[in-house]
């Protein structure tokens, strides 16, 4: 079963990196939450994806609302 990290709060600009350094297969990192895909962690997701380490998905969680999911490769 697959486990959910959530980095929505973190600061570091590493975070994203970390998580999905201490990720297995599959665990999902929710690294944003909003309306529209911004904050701190957007562009390491990115680098990531264009990387082929993670998918990256939204999930809607209310009436605009989203969050924004990184799974690992």
């Amino acid at each position: 079963m697959s486990n959910v990290i959530y980095i929505t709060g973190e600061r570091s600009e590493t975070a994203l990196e970390d998580a999905l350094a201490k990720a297995e297969k599959g665990d999902r990192i929710v690294y944003h939450q909003g309306q529209h895909c911004c904050g701190l962690h957007r562009r390491a997701a990115s680098r990531a994806e264009a990387e082929k380490r993670c998918f990256l998905f939204c999930k809607r969680a209310g009436p605009g609302f989203f969050e924004y999911i990184a799974v690992k490769r």
